[in-house]
Parts: structure tokens; sequence; C-alpha cells
């Protein structure tokens, strides 16, 4: 393996030698940035926390220290993190405000400005779960997910969005899951909250302006506070044990330095892309995104049938050619595309 002297904590001016072919590559590196990480105390938010300050950045790490429900609260998770990171010689310090609420959230990225002057990376990692099935979920189940997750990532995002558009300059990495865009069982409220942040994603890449870019991470990895309920205890067993059946075969891939590779990726000025979505499991890195089928079009004047729709079905539901939109302009685009294809404008 490629041993690589990173700036800040290792010194070294960013580049590392390769091997006995002496090849010269350009490392990534956070010098001179400040990083605010939400859920900073678990298996995830701690690895995030790692790998951005020993390549340099000065981290604020958060984490209200609740149980995997979210209730509770703790210093220690934060702390825990600050120490490590200290020792290391890395600028960090600790906070243990909820991102629940708008007042929490401002309070977090008004620690950063005073710790350290500026933000210019995010991570909304902070989460919680209450899984449990569809029908059964209570209404606090469902509040207390999406108040962490979709509220929680708004009330980070906001008060960061605004300090990176006075600099000119920042990255938002939204931590999404699989269990919002494909699907797992007994996690309707998760899913649903996991799913909105692309929605937010989307909104916030098309609304900024020239230097700040956002993306959302679909991450898979062993360890963290969600994880931690014993497997007996849990409604979803019986998928966690066909989960387990498979990831045995990749489980070296499972470490939350794998993921942390890709998060820290797309929080570096390397990464200029924006409303991109990427996964990975197992040490398989993947982008995600949604495509609409060329389906079919029936241009009217009147309105079709639902027998018109049967009879069409097998073509709006062919994927062998698609599109990606990227707002709803685009999807506007396709139509315009397909009244093109049958000569109806010029």
């Amino acid at each position: 393996m490629a041993e690589i002297l990173f700036p800040g904590l290792a010194g070294g001016g960013g580049a590392a030698m390769v091997g006995s072919q002496k090849e010269w590559l350009m490392a990534i590196d956070f010098n001179g940035q400040v990083a605010v990480v939400t859920g900073a105390g678990g298996a995830l938010g701690s690895a995030f926390c790692w790998e951005l300050a020993r390549r340099g950045a000065a981290v604020v790490a958060n984490d209200l220290g609740g149980d995997p429900t979210g209730q509770g609260g703790s210093t220690g998770y934060a702390d825990a993190v600050v120490e490590e990171l200290r020792g290391l010689g890395a600028r960090a310090v600790a906070n243990y405000d909820t991102v629940a609420t708008q007042a929490g959230g401002q309070a977090v990225i008004d620690a950063a400005l005073a710790a350290f002057g500026r933000v210019d990376i995010v991570i909304s990692n902070a989460g919680n779960q209450r899984n449990g099935a569809f029908g059964a979920l209570s209404e606090e189940d469902v509040e207390s997910v999406l108040a962490v997750h979709v509220k929680g990532a708004f009330n980070i995002c906001q008060p960061a969005y605004r300090a990176m558009t006075e600099q000119g300059y920042g990255r938002i990495v939204l931590v999404g899951s699989q269990s919002g865009v494909f699907g797992n069982p007994y996690r309707a409220n998760y899913g649903a909250a996991k799913t909105a942040l692309i929605g937010l994603m989307n909104v916030i890449a098309q609304e900024a302006p020239a230097g700040i870019a956002v993306n959302t991470l679909f991450p898979n990895a062993q360890g963290g506070r969600l994880g931690g309920t014993p497997i007996e205890q849990r409604p979803d067993i019986a998928f966690l044990k066909a989960a387990g059946a498979r990831t045995r075969h990749f489980i070296e891939g499972m470490k939350p330095e794998f993921v942390a590779a890709l998060a820290c990726y797309i929080a570096s000025r390397e990464c200029d892309s924006s409303q991109h979505m990427y996964s990975v499991l197992g040490g398989k890195y993947s982008r995600l995104f949604v495509g609409l089928t060329r389906g079919w079009y029936s241009p009217g004047p009147d309105a079709p049938s639902c027998d018109d729709i049967a009879a069409h079905i097998s073509q709006i539901d062919d994927r062998a050619d698609y599109d990606v939109p990227l707002s709803g302009l685009d999807e506007m685009d396709t139509v315009l595309a397909a009244r093109r294809a049958l000569g109806l404008d010029a």
C-alpha cells in the first residue's frame, strides 16, 4: 500500500511517494478549513472526524450523547472524540447541542465560528432510530426520527449555508441511508426521513452560488449506537440475519474507515460536483441517481383513458432508455424532446 504523508498532523507538503516507482500523488488536504460533524461520537461520525483532522481540518465534534432512540444526553461521546483528536495534534472542540431544534443547530455553527472563525464543511450525520412495524409506529416514533434527521439537517445546514455563502465556499454532506432509497423492513419512519434528504439536496444544489456543493452519502458500516441494540430485541431480526449472511463475505469492507474515505472526498475541494448521491457498501463505491424512463407520450388534445395506460404500461415501465433530470425544468425538457421526436415541434 502507498504510504501517504498528509499535511497538517503528519507534516509534509501534501505529496506522497508511492513504492519503488517513486510516483508522486497530491494528497487531499483540509489545511485552513473548518469541519462540523454532527453525530460525531458514533462509529461513522468519529471516523469522519479523524480522517478530516489527520488531513489538516479543524473539527467541531457535535454529539448530544443520547441513546439510539435519541433520548437522554451525555458529554462523553463528543469529549472522547475531541480528546483523541487533540492527542494527535489536531485542533478540535466538542459541542453537545441538539440539532433537532433551530436554536441547537445555530449554536453548533456559532461554536465553530467562535472557535475557528469560519465553516467550510458540514457533515450532517446525527441520527436516531425507532424501528417498528409500520402499522404500530406511534406519533412519537415518527416525530422523533423526523426531528433529528429532517429538521436536524435543516437546522444545521441553514446557518452553515449562510456562513458559506458569505465566504464564497462550502461543502455540505448529507448522510442518507439505503433504508430510504431501497427500503428495509421496520424502518418506515427512518427510511422516509432519510429519503427527505434527497429532496433537500436537490433544492440546495440548485439555489447555491458557485463554490458551494451539496451531495448525499449513503453509508453502510458496522458499529455505532444505532446498531447497538441486541439482535434478539430487534423487531427486524429476520432481516438482520439475512443481511449478516451476505455481509460476512465482505466484512472487512464494513469498517467505518471505508465510508470515511468517500465522505472526505465529497467534502473536499477536489470534489466540485454537486447534487450527486454516492453509496458505499462492503468496499463497493457507487453513484445513485433518479432516472426517468423515456416512457410513452400522449400529446392530446384528449387525455388518454386508463385502458390506454394499460395498453402502454410496458413502454412506460421500460428502463432501456432513460433521462436523469436534475430539476423540474429538466423533466419538462424531456416532454419537449418527446414532442420533437414525434415531429410536433420544430
